[in-house]
C-alpha cells in the first residue's frame, strides 16, 4: 500500500510539535520594522554538515520563522499554535451549541404548517416526526448547506488571495464578523419573522448573504490552517493540524453536551442565547494572534495599479492555482475534499435527523450521544502525533510525506466500514457501536490537508488551501440535496433502505479511498535529496511550478 513511502529519518519528539526553539537574532541594518522581528530556528532543518550551501545548490541554508508579533500578541510558533487551537474551540464550541436548537426550532416552524397551527408555542417534538415533516426537513436543510456552499465557493479563493496579499489577520476578522452575522439572522428570523418564514421556510438562506463579507466559516477555517502552516515545519505540520482539529473536537464535545441540558431545562431558546454571548470572546482572542504571513512572501500588487489590473492579476493567479490540478496527486487528494460536505452533513444534520426518527429519540438527546463520541474522538487526535512519531521512526522508515498519505488511506477505509455498518444496523444499539467506529477515521481531513500541502511551497498555501475549499464546495451538490434524498427514499422504502443515506456516505468513501491508494510522493521524496548522511531533512524547493 505504501511503495516507495517509507525511508530512513529521525523521529522528531512530541514537543516538536507545537513549539520551536527561539534565539536572539540580530538585525541587518537595512530592515527598519516599528516591531522586532522575532527569529525561530527550526533545528530539524539545519544545513548538513560537510554540504556547504551554494547559490546553485539544491540544498537550502536553515530554514527560519519569524514572527511579527506586537507586546500583547503570543511570541512563540506554539503558542500561535495553541492560541489558534483555543480560538478553534470557541468558535466550534459556539456553533455546535447553536445546532440542535436551530434544528428544533425549524423542525417546528415545518411541524406549525404541516398541522395548520398558527400559534406561536412549539409544538411537542415527538408529533413532528412523521414521514412529511421530516421529508421536507431533509430536503430544506439540505438546500440550505447547498446555498452556503455556493456562497463560500464564490468568496473562498478571492479571500485566500486576499490572505496572501495583506495577511492573515485582517481576513480572520472579516471573516469572522460575516459569520457571527450569518449564524445571528436565522434564529431572528425564527423569532422576529415566524410568520414570514413558516409561509416560506426557504426564506432562511436569505442568512448565508451575510458571508458574503469575510467569507464566512469556511475562509475563517482555511485561515486559521494557513496561520498554522506559517509556524510549522514539514515534521510537525500534520501534528499541528492534529492539534487544531483537537480544539475543535473538544468544543463539539462540550458544545452538544450543554445545548442538550438547556434545551432539556429550559427550551431551545436558552442555548442561542448561551451561544451569541460566547461570540465576543472567540473574536477577541483573535487579537493576540500576531501576523504570521512572511513580510517577503507577501505578494502585493501595486499601490498605483489601477482596478483593472489588479483584477487581472487575480484572475491570472487563479489561473496559476487551479493549475495545481493539473497535478495528478494534488487532483487525486482533493477528491477527499470533494466528499468531504456529504459526509460532514451526514454525520451533523442527517445523524441527529436519523436517530431521532428511526429510534424515537428527541434532539436534546441526540446531543447527549455525541458527547462520548467526542471524548473518543479527542483521544485519538491526542494519539497520532505519537503515532506518526512511530511510524518515522527507524523501525518503519516512513517519510513525513508517507506517514500522512499512509493515515489518510487508513482513515477513509474505516468511514467506508463504518458507513455500511450504521446503514445495516437494525437498532440503536448496533448503530451506536457504528458511530464509534467510524470515530477511528474521523481525522481525515488534517491528515490529507497535511498530505497535499508537501507539493506546493508555503508561500502558496494558503491558495491551495482555497483552492481545497473550492473543491469542497463542489461536493456540496453531492451531500445536501443527494442525501436528503435517500433519507426520503429510505422513509418511503423502509426495512433495509432506510440506511439508504449511509450506504451513499459508504460509496462515496470507497471511492475516495481508490483514489488515494494512486497518489505518489513528489519529487522530493523520488529523488533521494529529502535526507543527508544522518537522516536529517533537507527542504527542497516546491516540485510543482506555480508561477
Amino acid at each position: 500500500m505504501v511503495g516507495p513511502l517509507h525511508r530512513p529519518r529521525r523521529s522528531s519528539s512530541l514537543a516538536d510539535a507545537v513549539a520551536l526553539e527561539d534565539y536572539d537574532h540580530e538585525h541587518d541594518e537595512d530592515h527598519d520594522e516599528d516591531v522586532p522581528f522575532l527569529d525561530y530556528e527550526d533545528q530539524d532543518h539545519t544545513e548538513p554538515r560537510g554540504k556547504p550551501s551554494t547559490p546553485g545548490s539544491a540544498i537550502p541554508e536553515q530554514r527560519t520563522i519569524f514572527l511579527k508579533a506586537a507586546s500583547w500578541q503570543v511570541k512563540t510558533p506554539g503558542s500561535v499554535v495553541l492560541l489558534i487551537a483555543v480560538t478553534k474551540f470557541f468558535v466550534i464550541l459556539s456553533a455546535m451549541i447553536l445546532l440542535i436548537p436551530i434544528y428544533r426550532l425549524i423542525e417546528d416552524a415545518l411541524c406549525h404548517v404541516y398541522y395548520k397551527d398558527d400559534s406561536n408555542e412549539m409544538i411537542e417534538e415527538m408529533k413532528c416526526k412523521v414521514d412529511e415533516v421530516q421529508a421536507n426537513l431533509a430536503l430544506l436543510m439540505g438546500w440550505l448547506a447547498v446555498v452556503g456552499a455556493v456562497i463560500n465557493f464564490i468568496v473562498a479563493y478571492p479571500y485566500g488571495l486576499l490572505s496572501d496579499s495583506i495577511g492573515r489577520k485582517p481576513v480572520l476578522i472579516m471573516s469572522y464578523a460575516g459569520m457571527a452575522l450569518a449564524f445571528a439572522s436565522t434564529p431572528f428570523g425564527l423569532s422576529e419573522l415566524s410568520n414570514i418564514i413558516r409561509k416560506n421556510p426557504y426564506y432562511l438562506m436569505i442568512g448565508s448573504v451575510f458571508t458574503l463579507f469575510g467569507g464566512g466559516l469556511t475562509v475563517f477555517m482555511t485561515t486559521l490552517y494557513a496561520a498554522a502552516t506559517d509556524v510549522s515545519t514539514e515534521d510537525n505540520k500534520a501534528s499541528n493540524f492534529l492539534y487544531l482539529m483537537i480544539g475543535a473536537s473538544t468544543g463539539g464535545l462540550l458544545g452538544p453536551v450543554i445545548s442538550g441540558i438547556l434545551m432539556k431545562t429550559y427550551n431551545a431558546w436558552v442555548p442561542i442565547y448561551v451561544s451569541v454571548a460566547i461570540t465576543p470572546l472567540a473574536c477577541a482572542l483573535i487579537a493576540f494572534i500576531p501576523e504570521t504571513l512572511k513580510i517577503d512572501s507577501k505578494s502585493v500588487v501595486g499601490s498605483g495599479a489601477s482596478l483593472r489590473d489588479q483584477i487581472a492579476h487575480g484572475f491570472q493567479d487563479l489561473k496559476r492555482t487551479t493549475g495545481l490540478l493539473r497535478d495528478r496527486n494534488i487532483l487525486l487528494v482533493s477528491v477527499v475534499y470533494l466528499t468531504e460536505h456529504p459526509r460532514a452533513s451526514a454525520s451533523m444534520s442527517t445523524l441527529a435527523q436519523y436517530i431521532s426518527k428511526h429510534y424515537g429519540w428527541t434532539l436534546a438527546e441526540v446531543t447527549f450521544l455525541l458527547s462520548p463520541l467526542g471524548i473518543l474522538h479527542i483521544i485519538i487526535l491526542a494519539v497520532l502525533p505519537k503515532v506518526s512519531e512511530v511510524l518515522m521512526s527507524p523501525r518503519y522508515r516512513f517519510t513525513s510525506f508517507g506517514k500522512d498519505l499512509f493515515l489518510t488511506r487508513i482513515s477513509m477505509l474505516i468511514l467506508t466500514i463504518a458507513s455500511i455498518l450504521q446503514g445495516v444496523s437494525p437498532n440503536i444499539v448496533m448503530f451506536i457501536m457504528a458511530l464509534f467506529i467510524s470515530v477511528f477515521g474521523g481525522a481525515d481531513s488534517p491528515l490529507a490537508r497535511a498530505t497535499v500541502s508537501h507539493y506546493v511551497d508555503s508561500s502558496r498555501i494558503s491558495r491551495l488551501y482555497a483552492l481545497l475549499s473550492m473543491v469542497e464546495v463542489l461536493g456540496s451538490f453531492l451531500g445536501g440535496p443527494i442525501t436528503a434524498w435517500f433519507f426520503k427514499k429510505g422513509l418511503e422504502w423502509k426495512g433495509i433502505w432506510s440506511g439508504l443515506p449511509w450506504f451513499y456516505i459508504s460509496l462515496l468513501c470507497a471511492l475516495t479511498f481508490s483514489a488515494l491508494i494512486f497518489v505518489k510522493p513528489p519529487n522530493k521524496f523520488l529523488n533521494g535529496d529529502e535526507e543527508d548522511e544522518e537522516g536529517e531533512d533537507v527542504p527542497l524547493g516546491n516540485p510543482v511550478r506555480l508561477e
